[in-house]
């Protein structure tokens, strides 16, 4: 079976199907909390077609940091400052690749089929490029934190774009309220949270006690804020340092598009080319380029599998400094 407009729609059926009762099956559950937690702060505007040559996509804002309270003056003309539009043109610059290779023929004693063997490397494949996207995403707002104005905390120590909060102060759902004070005074007005393992525990506790009589208050201060857990990428790219970023809706923006038709494009007569979505994380696109060949009379296709993706941290507005990411680090004492 080679691919084809009309073979490709079952591979993918294929691909969206787990492979229950073994242990393969927790290879294809990939761990990307961060960016769900993107995903569901974003609210650029992005304009990903119909862009000049040279151009991958632009996104827009809106803004006015002019405006202020002058001594009233009476007068009866008058003009006063407009608000500005901000444009960028973005080149998606982040990618990848993943090769692998099937063998057309050999299937017919198997209980698995071409169809099954092509399924499983793709849904792999989709699996290990988008917890790269993840972990290549925790980078990004590390690059970008902001610089903390809640300096006022006794207990918390404040340099730069880092906050340290004692170990204890992470046990209690207490912190919760003096989470909501650093993001009000420093203008974030929605935040959402993205931690390691900072938070998870804690939110485990309170969510599975909200039955109990004296539960209710720690899932109330819980639930003040969406936490998104993830242990796997936050952790690992802060090489065991605990933080917990705090993330004001619309801070970022996820960019990612394919560059082939959805559908099968023939090339020459061994090689087809297509763009298919992450059937785990659909805003990211894989540009899939197949050819097939042959060896000692042994027919294979051999895949190229490359994601093309960005993400665009928005202007900064009136205040450099003030990003709309904060970390807040466990300092384990």
């Amino acid at each position: 079976m080679a691919i084809t407009n009309s073979a490709l729609p079952f591979v993918i059926e294929r691909a969206t199907t787990a492979w229950p009762g073994n242990m393969n099956e927790k290879d294809f559950v990939p761990q990307i909390d961060t960016l769900l937690a993107i995903r569901d702060q974003q609210t650029a505007q992005l304009q990903l077609a119909n862009l000049p040559e040279g151009v991958d996509a632009k996104i827009t804002w809106m803004n006015n940091c002019d405006l202020g309270v002058d001594t009233y003056t009476a007068e009866c003309t008058f003009s006063g400052q407009e608000a500005d539009t901000y444009k960028k043109d973005l080149t998606i610059d982040q990618d990848g690749q993943t090769t692998f290779t099937v063998p057309i023929d050999g299937w017919d004693d198997n209980v698995f089929k071409y169809a099954d063997a092509t399924a499983t490397n793709l849904l792999k494949t989709m699996v290990v490029q988008a917890e790269e996207v993840a972990q290549y995403a925790v980078g990004v707002l590390n690059a970008n934190l902001g610089e903390s104005e809640y300096t006022t905390n006794p207990s918390w120590t404040v340099s730069g774009t880092e906050t340290l909060v004692p170990g204890s102060e992470w046990e209690s759902t207490a912190i919760i309220g003096k989470l909501m004070i650093a993001g009000k005074k420093n203008r974030i007005i929605n935040p959402i949270l993205l931690s390691g393992e900072n938070l998870a525990q804690l939110a485990f506790m309170s969510r599975t006690s909200a039955a109990n009589g004296e539960g209710k208050g720690d899932f109330a201060r819980i639930s003040q804020m969406p936490i998104y857990n993830d242990i796997f990428n936050v952790d690992d790219v802060n090489a065991g340092s605990l933080l917990t970023y705090m993330i004001e809706r619309g801070s970022l923006a996820f960019l990612s598009k394919g560059y082939f038709s959805t559908t099968p494009e023939v090339m020459d007569g061994n090689t087809r080319r297509f763009s298919v979505q992450n059937r785990f994380f659909p805003q990211l696109w894989h540009d899939v380029i197949v050819y097939r060949s042959c060896a000692s009379g042994v027919w294979k296709e051999n895949w190229k599998i490359r994601p093309r993706y960005k993400l665009e941290i928005n202007p900064t507005g009136c205040t450099a400094t003030r990003t709309g990411i904060l970390a807040f680090t466990n300092s384990g004492i």
